[in-house]
């Protein structure tokens, strides 16, 4: 498995709190040993959100649906089921009508097409109308993606990505797009400096309270604004890859040090 900045961090972490690392399943997995206790990190998820937790925000539309349940701002999603996945055929109906019906409820022709379970801006998709709508999601289940969201697209200034642990905001820093998706990976600016920002205590209150009802321990939440000035959650991430961030941000590295630290710390707390 290819060494990230985030990996070799946790990796230099480890050697100076004297935890041992052992590396299963040709790196993927992490396996550290102190005083006895055994913890894991897979990729960059941590020993810390419970499996419930996991599945709901590797989900784009179970977050939606646990965030909305709980009166949060969180960014529509309507769901369409891939029939030929089994176990979903039950829920599909005719794409062509479904999209359709989507497209009347949201109002407007410009949408984000979406896989469900896709990751850093992968298999998302601005779209112009239902025939595109419809040949893009076809192609999402084509690559075995059990099913796809369609959200209102919006125009969005700035995204918030906040970092938290145990009911503490750590972090937080605000990605610009240089198109429209808002992810370092797509070549967005970053900015640190947030002091004077007027949005941040209510994105900060908005990231604390979605945190709380997903039952999370440890996730980034993106947090959008639109022009208009309001704000509302776009995704959580469970698994929390800060390699760009190391990359972009001054001072990233000693930043993302202490965040790693600190959710280490609590994987042997308990």
């Amino acid at each position: 498995m290819k060494e990230t900045l985030s990996l070799k961090l946790i990796d230099e972490i480890c050697k100076e709190k004297d935890i041992e690392v052992n590396y299963l399943s040709y790196g993927w997995i992490r396996e550290l040993k102190q005083n006895g206790k055994i913890r894991h990190i897979v990729r960059n998820t941590f020993d810390l959100n419970t499996a419930s937790c996991y599945d709901i925000l590797n989900d784009k539309y179970a977050t939606y649906e646990v965030l909305k349940h709980n009166n949060i701002n969180v960014l529509t999603h309507y769901m369409v089921f891939n029939k030929s996945i089994e176990g979903r055929e039950e829920f599909a109906g005719n794409l062509s009508e479904e999209v359709s019906e989507i497209f009347k409820k949201i109002g407007k022709n410009i949408v984000v097409v979406k896989a469900n379970t896709s990751s850093e801006g992968k298999n998302v998709y601005k779209v112009n109308s239902q025939e595109e709508a419809i040949q893009i999601i076809k192609e999402l289940f084509q690559n075995k993606f059990s099913s796809v969201s369609i959200c209102p697209f919006e125009d969005i200034e700035c995204e918030y990505r906040v970092v938290f642990l145990d009911n503490e905001i750590l972090y937080v820093y605000k990605k610009i797009a240089k198109d429209w998706k808002h992810n370092l990976a797509n070549g967005a600016r970053l900015e640190t400096n947030l002091e004077n920002d007027e949005k941040l205590e209510e994105v900060k209150k908005l990231a604390l309270r979605a945190g709380q009802v997903t039952n999370s321990r440890f996730v980034t939440v993106d947090i959008s604004k639109k022009t208009n000035g309001d704000i509302f959650v776009m995704e959580i991430n469970a698994s929390v890859c800060m390699s760009k961030f190391i990359e972009k941000a001054e001072n990233g590295k000693q930043i993302a040090k202490s965040i790693y630290e600190k959710a280490i710390a609590k994987m042997f707390d308990k």
